[in-house]
């Protein structure tokens, strides 16, 4: 901090906006924040939804609970609200496909939508799961909150597993794949 105290830190915060152009809304800073890609999926064979997101983080260790915002009046929020219990695949690196797959609205359900080869099995509930994740959650919801446009979904956390390899990740818009990293490292 260069010897500045703790009251001059504070004052000059914020800092003065540059000249030029006026500056981005936060969603701007936001949306360059890298985050894991997840495929929230729910449903039995014949009715399976599922939904790309990038907003899953952990609300709480014990319990185990996550939060995702969906946006309110979606068809991914209305299957997730309707299911006892979903999974979120944690994508691979190399599962770019899939992710844009189910980010987009007009998908179809059902477990036809994709080759069989990419589902890996089902929960004991008949959700289906998308092989070769990074990870695998089996989660219950608990409640929603509205929050602007979008609702947050606070999930319980009933089973986790660990799949293989790097994340898939969200960075400015696109999907990128992870940094090597080595075992030691991620655990």
């Amino acid at each position: 901090m260069s010897g500045a105290t703790a009251e001059q830190t504070l004052t000059a915060w914020p800092p003065p906006a540059p000249a030029g152009p006026a500056p981005a809304p936060a969603g701007g800073l936001a949306a360059h924040l890298a985050t894991g890609v997840v495929v929230l999926t729910c449903g039995s064979e014949a009715d399976v939804q599922g939904v790309t997101v990038s907003t899953l983080a952990l609300a709480s260790v014990e319990p185990p609970v996550v939060s995702v915002a969906l946006r309110r009046g979606s068809r991914g929020l209305r299957s997730l609200l309707g299911a006892s219990t979903f999974v979120v695949n944690v994508l691979g690196s190399g599962q770019e496909e899939l992710a844009r797959h189910f980010a987009h609205r007009g998908r179809p359900t059902g477990i036809d939508q994709l080759d069989p080869g990419t589902w890996a099995g089902r929960t004991q509930d008949g959700v289906p799961v998308l092989r070769d994740a990074f990870g695998w959650l089996l989660c219950s919801v608990q409640r929603t909150v509205p929050v602007g446009d979008h609702e947050l979904l606070l999930a319980g956390v009933d089973r986790s597993v660990r799949g293989g390899g790097d994340p898939l990740l969200n960075f400015a818009g696109g999907l990128h794949r992870s940094p090597a990293t080595t075992t030691s490292e991620r655990d």
